[in-house]
């Protein structure tokens, strides 16, 4: 299912209010695809040549947040691609 789709479908979860347990189970799900998209939108932008400062502007957060996310980011992907010690 592609993003558009995946968000609508958690968006029509959340118009409901007799079921609240469904939609805090939406909520969360939607936070996570959200969380992806800010991370794919970032390093798309950094690809492009959007500044630290352009990017944290567009988010709304400081460069301070962008950078340590930004941090966080690449020492997640050193792990993925480091060899495991015996």
């Amino acid at each position: 299912m592609q993003d558009s789709e995946v968000l609508r479908s958690l968006a029509r979860q959340l118009e409901n209010p007799a079921f609240p347990l469904i939609r805090l189970q939406a909520v969360r799900a939607l936070r996570a695809k959200l969380d992806e998209i800010e991370v794919e939108s970032m390093l798309g932008a950094r690809e492009l040549g959007a500044s630290v400062i352009q990017i944290a502007d567009q988010l709304g957060v400081t460069r301070q947040a962008v950078y340590l996310k930004l941090k966080r980011l690449d020492e997640m992907r050193a792990r993925e691609t480091s060899p495991p010690e015996a």
